[in-house]
């Protein structure tokens, strides 16, 4: 990753962001969360803002990204329009809002009609050939992984007020809800992403 100036929006929205629209979808699925699944406080679980905020406690502000250029190998020529991340799950720009940058060899900000973005796999495609020049990225990544771990584990602590029915037809073991919360949150946790920092003794 290459060092320089360049700066995106802050976060400072209320609420929930436009460009976290697709974001907010996926964990959805991943975690079977409904915008009023249950109450806490009066307060109503999962509201979009509420799995925004489990986001934010799980991302990577990207600055200047070298990115990986895929060569296209057609007949007797060789192309490059896509650029790969080693990232995953950008955060899109919407409305205006500069939460996604790419910039050319020069550090010039490439104008967002110069290409399209798959935002969830990190991949950049450009109209034209680039011939294979630097291009870098500057954005927010997430870990889904990682959110979806989170919310799974909120839910079972709030099912733990839960508890075991029996009648003379019928046996619920809503026990089991908590069971699997926490089995799922497991399940995502596994791959969530890994980081690691390189310690050296001074006196070597």
């Amino acid at each position: 990753m290459s060092t320089g100036s360049g700066t995106i929006t802050a976060i400072t929205a209320v609420g929930y962001r436009a460009s976290m629209v697709d974001l907010l979808l996926t964990l959805r699925g991943l975690t079977n969360a409904g915008s009023a699944e249950y109450t806490v406080n009066a307060v109503s679980y999962w509201t979009d803002a509420q799995m925004q905020d489990v986001l934010d406690r799980h991302v990577s502000q990207i600055r200047h990204e070298d990115l990986s250029p895929i060569a296209k190998v057609g007949v007797g020529s060789i192309g490059y329009f896509d650029y790969q991340s080693s990232r995953r799950f950008f955060e899109t720009s919407s409305g205006g809002t500069a939460r996604f940058i790419v910039q050319d060899e020069t550090g010039a900000t490439v104008g967002s009609a110069a290409y399209s973005v798959d935002y969830p796999r990190g991949l950049v495609t450009f109209g034209t050939d680039t011939a294979g020049q630097t291009r870098y990225v500057t954005g927010f990544s997430y870990d889904m992984n990682a959110a979806a771990a989170d919310v799974w584990a909120q839910k079972a602590s709030h099912y733990v007020t839960a508890y075991d029915v029996s009648t003379d037809k019928h046996d619920l073991k809503r026990s089991q809800i908590i069971d699997n919360c926490l089995k799922m949150s497991r399940e995502y946790a596994a791959g969530a992403q890994v980081f690691s920092v390189s310690i050296g003794r001074s006196d070597d």
